[in-house]
């Protein structure tokens, strides 16, 4: 219904109008007398070239006996020049008076009608002819009349269609900015097309493409190609998203799941992002999702990013991972340890959430507790110690990691600095939230009473660097079963095995230490981790002097 308005609005204009009064003036203007009125008129004001004398006004339809009368003839080419006067007075009142608006107009006007009286003037006097040019003045006459009332309101709708084009352009570049490129798209909709909408619609497309939405980013490629054929590099970046299509997990909705890395696209296609991360390359896996390096471009940092696919868990249990995921950065956020990671930025996409933090160089511990591969003794028990440091740390901003294995301490060899890492399953452990009967952890690591889905303290993780440290002195762990179930009821039930049956040369004191660290009571365990931290130390102090003496 609009558009059809809209055609007849077009049709019914007043510019239409005056064309359409140009042609009827050319083509039948003989046949209707009262066009003759400036004809008349001019005879009658400049008079004859042989008196000079002014004649009296010309009655309808007598022109053509007074100009007999008084000698004056009518050239050939008169028809032509009418035509062409007319033509060029309807281009002039429809195109030039809408550009130049009234007040340069009426001078203009006055102007060419005054030219014309000039040039029929010189005609009468100097070759003793008449052009009837009395048309073409009432055609510039009338003309300057009707687009001086079509001329104000023009000027008010395009005035208004100009801040309507402003606005929309402001709303789609704010909407941009916020990392809407959706809502910014349908804001230019209805927006006439500029270098300004183009250059926004090539941003938006930039943007769905780094958010890795290839197949809206077609669409918007595609629109603008449509407006402009060469716009930028537009082809080429269609080009090589069109090429993505062969792989249906990058346009089919679930394509990718917690064990699929995002695709890196070719040179063409701009790199995927997380909020403002620009993503490289994958460094690793986690139980809830990949982990990325990225690269922050505002500030040049490099980042770990950790993230939780949506589509690769039922909806049903979602939510409770979200939550969890989201109280990961709650609790890291709230922790300020040189050897705790830190957290940067936590947001959340349409199929994923994601967590910006601190990019430790270096090698997960769990490299280190393989046999042939162990640390020295020395470096172990004083890597422990700082993860006992930064636990009691933790505990005392009541945040337990509940997930203390050697993946998640991070060892740099060349400067023997540590960080823990992955709070993914940490616990405040004030949160109302909490609830029991609920296992999440590393069962080879887990104290007995997390494996009963009890409530879980300090002591749960005093337990589970004690298991590391004696994998990082072993290369084994002191319970091993084929199925979850046989390992659980070995913690829950049966004596570990010594680790003197996997290093027999180990001194007693770590012996002692680490039989403490893993008792299955919680009570019976080191009181906290500053107490467990500053016992490791004394027997590092009390092995290198026996080793010295």
């Amino acid at each position: 219904m609009n558009s059809i308005f809209s055609v007849v609005s077009r049709l019914f204009s007043l510019r239409v109008l005056i064309l359409l009064a140009a042609i009827l003036f050319a083509i039948a203007g003989d046949q209707l007398g009262f066009l003759s009125w400036a004809d008349r008129a001019l005879f009658s004001v400049l008079g004859t070239p042989d008196t000079g004398s002014f004649a009296a006004p010309v009655p309808v339809g007598s022109l053509d006996s007074a100009l007999a009368a008084r000698g004056l003839i009518e050239p050939r080419w008169s028809d032509l020049a009418i035509r062409a006067g007319m033509m060029a007075a309807a281009l002039y009142l429809v195109f030039a008076i809408p550009r130049m608006g009234a007040a340069v107009a009426l001078p203009v006007t006055l102007l060419l009608g005054g030219s014309l009286v000039v040039l029929q003037a010189a005609l009468m006097f100097y070759r003793n002819e008449w052009l009837p040019l009395g048309e073409t003045i009432t055609l510039l006459t009338l003309g300057f009349v009707v687009m001086l009332f079509w001329l104000q309101p023009h000027r008010q709708i395009t005035a208004l269609a100009e801040n309507v084009r402003d606005a929309r352009l402001r709303l789609a570049k704010l909407l941009l900015q916020q990392g809407h490129p959706d809502e910014a798209l349908e804001a230019l909709l209805d927006c006439p097309s500029c270098e300004d909408a183009l250059e926004l619609r090539y941003q938006i497309a930039i943007q769905q493409e780094r958010k890795r939405q290839y197949e809206k980013a077609v669409g918007t490629y595609r629109g603008i190609l449509e407006q402009r054929k060469s716009f930028r590099d537009v082809a080429e970046r269609l080009s090589a998203l069109e090429k993505l299509s062969t792989d249906a997990t990058v346009f089919q909705p679930g394509g990718f799941d917690n064990t699929r890395t995002l695709l890196m696209p070719e040179q063409s296609v701009s790199r995927p992002t997380l909020g403002r991360y620009e993503i490289e390359r994958e460094i690793g896996r986690g139980a809830m999702g990949v982990v990325y390096l990225g690269k922050d471009p505002k500030i040049a940092r490099t980042v770990a990013i950790k993230t939780l696919s949506y589509q690769a868990f039922d909806d049903g249990q979602l939510q409770d991972l979200k939550d969890r995921f989201f109280r990961e950065a709650e609790a890291a956020g709230r922790l300020n340890h040189p050897a705790i990671v830190t957290v940067y930025d936590v947001g959340e996409e349409a199929d994923l959430a994601y967590i910006a933090m601190d990019y430790a160089q270096g090698r997960p511990l769990s490299e280190f507790g393989k046999p042939g591969r162990l640390l020295p003794l020395p470096t172990v028990l004083d890597v422990i110690a700082r993860v006992a440091d930064a636990l009691a740390y933790a505990h005392s901003q009541k945040i337990v990691h509940r997930d203390i294995k050697p993946g998640n301490i991070i060892f740099n060899p060349d400067t023997r600095g540590i960080k823990i890492t992955d709070f993914g399953i940490a616990k405040i452990s004030d949160d109302s939230r909490t609830r029991t009967g609920t296992v999440m952890g590393s069962p080879l690591y887990m104290s007995p009473e997390q494996l009963k889905g009890q409530k879980v303290s300090g002591a749960s993780d005093i337990y589970s660097l004690g298991i590391t440290l004696y994998k990082l002195v072993s290369g084994e762990t002191p319970y091993q079963g084929d199925t979850l179930a046989n390992l659980t009821y070995q913690i829950l039930n049966k004596r570990p095995k010594s680790v003197r049956e996997f290093n027999p040369e180990l001194p007693n004191g770590v012996v002692r230490l680490i039989n403490k660290a893993i008792q299955r009571d919680p009570d019976k365990r080191f009181a906290s981790a500053a107490t467990m931290a500053e016992a490791v130390r004394r027997l590092a102090v009390r092995e290198a002097r026996e080793e010295a003496s």
